[in-house]
C-alpha cells in the first residue's frame, strides 16, 4: 500500500518517550492537548480502558506533528482500570454500564466538540481504542459535527453499530477481534462509503496500538506505526 508524502514521513513510535503536548482543562474536564491550536483540523482521541498511557500520549503527539490539533480528554477522570480489574468480569461489566457508558461520556464528547468550534477548528474527527471504539462509533451516529472516525482494535461493537454512522469510518482490527466484514459492508449504501476503510492487523494482538503495546519490540513498533500512517492518511482525506 502506498501513502502520500505526509504519511510516509510520519514519525515512528519510540519505546522511551517524553510528551510534547500540554495538559489543561475544558471546563472541569482534564485533557491533554497536542499540535497547533491554529490548525483547522481537530481530532478527539478516546483512549482505551487503561487511561492516559504513554503510548496514547505519543500517538497524539505524532498526530499533532502531522498538522492536526489533538485533544485527549481524561474520560475516566484519573481512574482507569487495572490489569486485574479488566480480568474481573463483574468489575469490567460495571465499568461498561457506568463510567464507560455512552450516557456518561456523551457530555464530555460534546464539551470537546464545543471547544473545537470555539477555537475555529473547521473539521473534527475522532479515534477510539478498545472500549473507546464503541464510544466513537456511537458518537458518529448520535452527535453532529464529526466528519469521520476511526476505531482501532475496537471492543464491544454490536451488530448494527456501523450501519448507524453518519460519517466515514475506518476500522483497524487485530487478530483478536471478530470478523467485521458484514458490519463494514452494512455501510455500502451510504454516500460516503468510498471513504471508509477496513484493514486487519492479523499479526498483532488487541491493544498493540494502545496501552498494551510494547514499542521497545521492533515488530510491534513497526505495526503501530503502520496503523498511525493509515490514521493520518484517512484523516487527511476526510477532514
Amino acid at each position: 500500500m502506498s501513502f502520500p508524502a505526509a504519511c510516509c514521513n510520519t514519525p515512528p513510535v519510540k519505546a522511551a518517550y517524553t510528551s510534547k503536548g500540554t495538559k489543561g482543562n475544558i471546563g472541569d474536564l482534564e485533557c491533554y492537548f497536542s499540535g497547533s491550536k491554529a490548525s483547522k483540523r481537530g481530532i478527539l482521541v478516546n483512549y482505551d480502558i487503561f487511561g492516559m498511557h504513554a503510548n496514547v500520549i505519543q500517538l497524539c503527539d505524532i498526530l499533532g506533528e502531522m498538522g492536526f490539533y489533538v485533544v485527549l480528554p481524561d474520560l475516566v477522570h484519573g481512574k482507569p482500570l487495572t490489569e486485574a480489574e479488566v480480568g474481573n468480569r463483574d468489575i469490567f461489566s460495571s465499568f461498561c454500564k457506568n463510567a464507560g457508558s455512552w450516557e456518561t461520556n456523551e457530555p464530555s464528547y460534546q464539551k470537546v466538540l464545543d471547544y473545537f468550534k470555539q477555537n475555529n477548528v473547521e473539521s473534527v474527527g475522532a479515534i477510539g481504542f478498545c472500549w473507546g471504539g464503541k464510544m466513537v462509533i456511537t458518537a458518529l451516529s448520535k452527535l453532529k459535527g464529526l466528519k469521520g472516525g476511526a476505531i482501532v482494535h475496537p471492543a464491544l461493537i454490536e451488530a448494527g453499530d456501523m450501519a448507524k454512522v453518519n460519517a466515514p469510518l475506518m476500522v483497524l482490527p487485530s487478530k483478536d477481534e471478530p470478523d467485521f466484514t458484514a458490519e463494514f459492508d452494512s455501510m455500502k449504501d451510504k454516500a460516503f462509503f468510498s471513504q471508509c476503510l477496513m484493514e486487519r492487523f492479523d499479526d498483532m494482538f488487541h491493544g498493540f496500538c494502545g496501552a498494551r503495546g510494547d514499542w521497545s519490540n521492533s515488530e510491534q513498533a513497526k505495526r503501530a506505526n503502520d496503523a498511525i500512517k493509515l490514521l493520518v492518511e484517512f484523516f487527511n482525506k476526510v477532514l
